[in-house]
């Protein structure tokens, strides 16, 4: 072999080492940057483990937070037994029923007193109107009958309302007498019928408020002046027979003779019921004083069936 030819076999052989070497370093590089881009897509992922970790850990706080806040809300709502903001509590709620309580008593007593009052109000304005106009009493007598019965009610005026005198026939209601006593005013009068004397509270009750009261429904038959003489069943008065056609039965009998044959005394009347067998009037207890007199039968309110004017 030659000298060129060994020369171009070293050439080809340094060649081939030099391309060797060139492969060999593309091939590691080629592997380092292999390398990288793992390292870089391992961190990359190792940072997105950190992340979700992170995110995951303060989601997990967050509820830790709000469960926390939820509870503490609720133990200040509902407070342990064992502390004193629970006994607290309990006394609030205890304050305020009480204070409900109280109010709700203050209304019922306040109710209570309002209709109380009103009672009062009315019953004041009730008698009133009982004593100074006039008044609807039941009658509780027969001596009236047939012209009013018992149980019927009759409408009264006052007699200062009236505007007018007593007249022979008026129905009148006035307070009852102190059975079979009298007095004598003088010896040119007859006797006149007697009172309790009422002072003070007792007056008051009695005049005002009925108390302790009697009143009885008769008929004028006499006035002032007038000589009244019960005799033979009969009624004269001034020596004149009356003509009675109210009464039940024609028979007008004598009860005490001191007080069948009198002349009628200045400010009094002398009445009798229609029911001559069944009536204590003038007969038996004297006249009756004008102040005694209560007022003027105006009209009968009850029954309906019967409502109006009585004669």
């Amino acid at each position: 072999m030659n000298d060129e030819n060994k020369e171009e076999l070293e050439k080809k052989v340094k060649e081939e080492e030099e391309v060797k070497v060139e492969e060999n370093v593309v091939n590691e590089e080629n592997k380092n940057s292999e390398i990288e881009i793992d390292t870089e897509e391992t961190v990359e992922n190792e940072e997105k483990v950190e992340n979700e970790e992170t995110s995951t850990q303060e989601s997990e706080e967050v509820k830790q937070e709000e469960a926390t806040q939820e509870v503490s809300k609720e133990q200040e709502k509902e407070p342990e037994k064992d502390s004193e903001v629970y006994y607290d509590e309990i006394d609030y709620q205890d304050k305020e029923a009480t204070e409900e309580v109280k109010a709700k008593t203050r209304s019922v007593l306040r109710e209570v007193f309002d209709w109380i009052l009103c009672f009062i109000i009315a019953y004041v304005i009730y008698l009133n109107i009982n004593y100074f106009i006039i008044s609807a009493p039941g009658v509780k007598q027969q001596s009236m009958y047939p012209t009013i019965m018992s149980g019927e009610r009759v409408l009264v005026l006052r007699p200062w309302l009236a505007f007018r005198d007593y007249e022979y026939g008026d129905i009148v209601t006035f307070e009852a007498p102190i059975d079979n006593k009298y007095y004598i005013d003088s010896e040119e009068t007859f006797p006149t019928a007697q009172y309790e004397n009422y002072e003070g509270i007792t007056l008051f009750l009695y005049k005002f408020m009925d108390v302790n009261k009697t009143n009885y429904i008769k008929r004028v038959i006499g006035l002032p002046g007038d000589h009244i003489v019960v005799k033979d069943g009969n009624v004269y008065r001034n020596d004149e027979l009356l003509d009675e056609p109210y009464i039940r039965v024609k028979n007008t009998e004598i009860q005490d003779e001191k007080y069948c044959d009198v002349v009628v005394p200045e400010g009094t009347m002398y009445v009798m019921g229609d029911n001559r067998e069944s009536s204590l009037d003038s007969r038996t207890f004297g006249c009756i004083p004008f102040e005694r007199v209560n007022g003027h039968v105006l009209c009968r309110l009850w029954p309906l069936n019967k409502l109006g004017s009585i004669e």
